[in-house]
């Protein structure tokens, strides 16, 4: 989980929560919104995003994509794209979060 909720319900998201996760969601490019999603991707939270992890995030987006008659581009390659554009380092396609923050 990204951030504790504070609703006072555990798993609950109550009205400042979601406030979190809307503002997350509409602008994805301030530092704040990049770690939200970075802690939602890291389910293993060892502050490195794996290709085990983007896999299973990117697997609902190819249902949408079969869903609407569009042909899903492979993991694989949008996993070398990342790889080409951030230049992780030691490890190909392990991100971290520090890594990502630089675009």
């Amino acid at each position: 989980m990204p951030r504790k909720f504070k609703s006072g319900q555990k798993d609950k998201m109550g009205y400042e929560d979601f406030v979190w996760f809307m503002l997350s969601e509409e602008d994805k490019s301030t530092s704040r919104s990049l770690q939200y999603w970075f802690k939602v991707i890291d389910l293993d939270d060892n502050q490195v995003i794996t290709p085990h992890e983007m896999d299973y995030f990117y697997e609902e987006q190819v249902h949408r994509l079969e869903y609407l008659n569009h042909e899903p581009i492979l993991f694989v390659d949008i996993l070398c794209q990342m790889n080409d554009m951030v230049k992780p380092g030691p490890i190909e396609g392990h991100f971290a979060l520090s890594q990502l923050k630089k675009y």
